[in-house]
């Protein structure tokens, strides 16, 4: 979400922009893979993806979840890919929050959190 007080709308949520990703090998985990469904939003997911090249249903359904090629590219994305460099852009007012070394930085500017 953008920190600025003066932004308002739709803040949330912030757009991946990528520069520069790594990409590892961990072994897939099912269980790891279910239990992170609940915690994110699909919907914000499935566009990160997009923006990442790759494409998932708009919805997730009880049959994707069992689908076991779908999960693994779930758990690829979640888990081995890493943006090394790039942004996080907020769809109301254009702010970005620049990504260095892996690590979002969500501080403003002491001008910004005047505003």
């Amino acid at each position: 979400m953008c920190n600025l007080k003066s932004c308002s709308g739709r803040n949330l949520p912030l757009v991946l922009q990528v520069n520069e990703i790594t990409e590892e090998n961990s072994e897939y985990n099912p269980a790891l893979t279910l239990k992170m469904l609940t915690k994110i939003d699909w919907r914000v997911f499935v566009r990160t993806a997009e923006t990442l090249g790759h494409t998932l249903p708009e919805e997730l359904t009880a049959e994707d979840q069992s689908n076991e090629g779908l999960m693994q590219r779930v758990y690829h994305l979640l888990f081995n890919l890493n943006v090394v460099s790039g942004g996080l852009s907020c769809q109301n007012c254009g702010r970005v929050y620049p990504i260095d070394k892996s690590i979002p930085n969500m501080l403003l500017e002491e001008i910004e959190e005047a505003q």
